[in-house]
């Protein structure tokens, strides 16, 4: 029931956005690769995600990691959600052909609810469930800059959902992709890919570029035999414009369209059972995104971004949902206060959707607007001069299903010498209702034997469903050793409360034509609470200019529990959708001026409560550059096992090679 709930709430995007260009086109570099930078310029790499300015990442208060598109191309994954296996303490399972299971410190399921996404600063999770869609999320990604990955609590700037973690994708300026590039793919699971990309300048102030791509993706091994394999279309753009000294603009947008293959529900009504048939579901969506951003004085700026978002999906048997979002946030970096470094900024949000109701499932109202109204403050607190460190900060924000929710945060950062950083934390987050818990009545039959009736489960929304809450502890250390090694570990405690139950209440017998039926009817609750608590440990090793070596390890342990009166959802299965133990070692090699290695060894554990046992998993890239302007790559993925399980009843994720061909010109 859960499955295919999950799968009914894929959904496709309209949004448009303007990003601001922090280089003008005079100052304009090539991004240096993996192995042309030291330890020493990996740490200093740009994070703007913890703090919503850029700093460096060895300086970051908080468990921050950056994958970087050097890292991305030579690993020769072919999607976003692949992409963050490379970043520590990020759970991702495949569930099947197009669908994931992601999240960060647990609670991780196919309506994962605790991250927030965002691309180039545009949220992409879905108001229907709380959660993303990975399956529509999507782009070339040779366009990808980096991969931003905050473990832990970011509401106090980001908001509610942020809860265990903030993944924020940021494109590569428009001014970087000059020219024109070529993308060609094809092999057993991955049978083709196709993209294109051209990119100009607009006088001496403006750059552009277009893309469009395609690719076709083959079913995975399923016990019902049915087939899930997919394709989708997409294309889009990005402009940058310096419009004067002080200003710079981004205008972004794209469509979509695809189709996905899937074991679904047909027609029924009480007293009945549903059959099952392949069929489609179809996703689609657009955005346009903007961002405006101007330079003050004495180092102060301000940035006002807007973007609309549209979204489609239709799940035959399941409903069909269409939704329309209008987003505009304002941001200002005031300028140096004595000891003060302010940074304050407001939001309006409006989202509205429309579904088309089965029996299934319900929505009431079938059709509802929702705003949410938000404003932030915080300051950067210098105690002793470009050493230690106070932030103090705090986001309210006003929603239409619980009112008001404020996240308050406090920061510690101790640089205790250039190369080494300790820094603690403690904050308050809260993933608010979404329209499944308020506004759901899901309708599923269940068919066990020997029962003398049929037997249907009724899941109700709750209108007094209050958000979910976490307060946070962590703290974290970095370092550098020398000019080869760093190491950055990170220990958390999570308190948890008012977490989502299924209370089921007393079954009753409803007396009907053609044979009376039992329900059994299950209340959305706030009814858990409990811990987690774990580590994560990260290491760059350069033993060689020529190579470098990942070492990852997570750490995740729970102890959750239903309050005194709630007794329907077990807390046990929601900690044994979560691995305890993962680790893994990636390994990037220049064998010679034109011939470059990936491999990648990662282990996760068990997932007892989906029945799927650990399992190892290596992955391998061979890339020849011949010149320039010609990159040719051979990947394998899941070189040591033919196939395995990640999560549930998905399907089994199978070896499988391809080739690609870029081209540069």
């Amino acid at each position: 029931m859960i499955r295919t709930h999950r799968s009914s709430l894929l959904a496709l995007g309209a949004a448009a956005s303007l990003v601001w260009v922090s280089r003008a086109p005079a100052q304009e570099q090539e991004a240096k690769g993996l192995l042309e930078m030291s330890i020493e310029e990996l740490g200093r790499v740009p994070v703007t995600s913890v703090s919503r300015r850029e700093e460096s990442l060895k300086d970051a208060a908080a468990a921050a990691f950056v994958i970087t598109g050097d890292e991305i191309r030579r690993s020769g994954v072919t999607t976003l959600a692949d992409a963050l296996r490379l970043a520590p303490g990020v759970e991702v399972a495949r569930n099947g052909s197009h669908s994931w299971t992601i999240s960060i410190r647990g609670f991780n399921s196919n309506l994962s609810d605790k991250l927030l996404v965002l691309v180039d600063g545009r949220s992409v999770y879905s108001p229907l469930y709380a959660g993303v869609f990975w399956d529509v999320q999507d782009t070339l990604l040779d366009d990808i800059d980096r991969i931003e990955v905050i473990a832990g609590p970011g509401g106090t700037l980001w908001g509610a959902n942020a809860v265990n973690g903030v993944i924020n994708i940021i494109t590569r300026s428009a001014w970087e992709t000059r020219g024109g590039y070529l993308k060609l793919a094809g092999g057993g699971e991955e049978r083709g890919t196709a993209g294109l990309r051209y990119g100009t300048t607009l006088g001496d102030s403006g750059a552009i570029r277009g893309f469009v791509k395609y690719f076709d993706r083959d079913a995975s091994v399923r016990a019902s035999g049915a087939d899930d394999g997919w394709h989708m279309a997409r294309g889009g753009f990005r402009a940058d414009f310096d419009a004067s000294d002080t200003d710079t603009v981004t205008l972004e947008g794209e469509v979509y369209s695809g189709k996905e293959s899937d074991l679904l529900r047909g027609d029924f009504t009480l007293g009945t059972l549903p059959t099952f048939a392949e069929g489609t579901i179809d996703v689609g969506g657009s955005y346009v995104l903007g961002r405006w951003h101007r330079r003050l004085h004495l180092g102060a700026e301000m940035a006002l971004q807007v973007y609309y978002d549209h979204t489609e999906r239709d799940i035959p048997g399941s409903f069909e949902e269409r939704r329309d979002t209008l987003n505009a946030d304002f941001q200002h970096n005031l300028k140096l206060i004595g000891r003060h470094n302010l940074i304050w900024g407001a939001g309006i949000r409006s989202t509205g959707d429309d579904i088309g109701n089965t029996f299934f499932s319900t929505f009431e109202p079938a059709s509802r607007t929702d705003q949410t109204y938000s404003a932030f403050l915080q300051d950067k607190i210098e105690l002793a001069p470009r050493k230690l460190f106070l932030i103090l900060g705090t986001k309210l924000e006003h929603n239409d299903y619980t009112g008001f929710e404020n996240q308050p945060s406090v920061r510690m950062a101790w640089l205790r010498t250039q190369r080494q950083t300790l820094w603690a934390a403690v904050s308050r987050a809260v993933r608010i209702p979404a329209r499944i818990e308020h506004d759901l009545r899901l309708t599923s039959p269940v068919d066990l034997p020997n029962l003398p009736l049929p037997l249907y489960v009724e899941v109700s929304g709750n209108p007094d469903f209050l958000a979910e809450k976490v307060l946070a502890y962590e703290i974290g250390y970095r370092i550098a050793v020398g000019e080869q090694l760093s190491f950055d570990v990170s220990v958390f405690d999570n308190d948890y409360d008012r977490l989502l139950t299924n209370d089921a209440l007393a079954p009753t017998v409803v007396p009907a034509a053609p044979e009376p039926y039992i329900v059994l009817p299950i209340v959305l609750a706030n009814g858990g609470q409990g811990r987690t608590w774990g580590s994560t440990f990260a290491a760059r090793w350069r033993p060689l200019d020529a190579v470098s070596l990942q070492f990852q390890y997570s750490r995740l342990e729970f102890d959750l529990h239903n309050k005194p009166g709630h007794s329907g959802r077990d807390m046990t299965t929601i900690s044994g959708n979560s691995p305890e133990d993962q680790a893994a070692v990636y390994s990037f090699v220049d064998l010679t001026h034109r011939l470059s290695f990936y491999g990648g060894l990662r282990y996760v554990g068990e997932l007892p409560a989906q029945g799927v046992p650990s399992y190892t998993a290596f992955d391998a890239s061979l890339a020849w550059r011949p010149n320039s302007r010609i990159r040719a790559a051979l990947t394998v993925q899941n070189l040591n096992d033919d196939q395995h399980a990640e999560f549930g009843d998905g399907g089994q994720i199978e070896r499988s090679a391809y080739a690609e061909v870029d081209w540069t010109f």
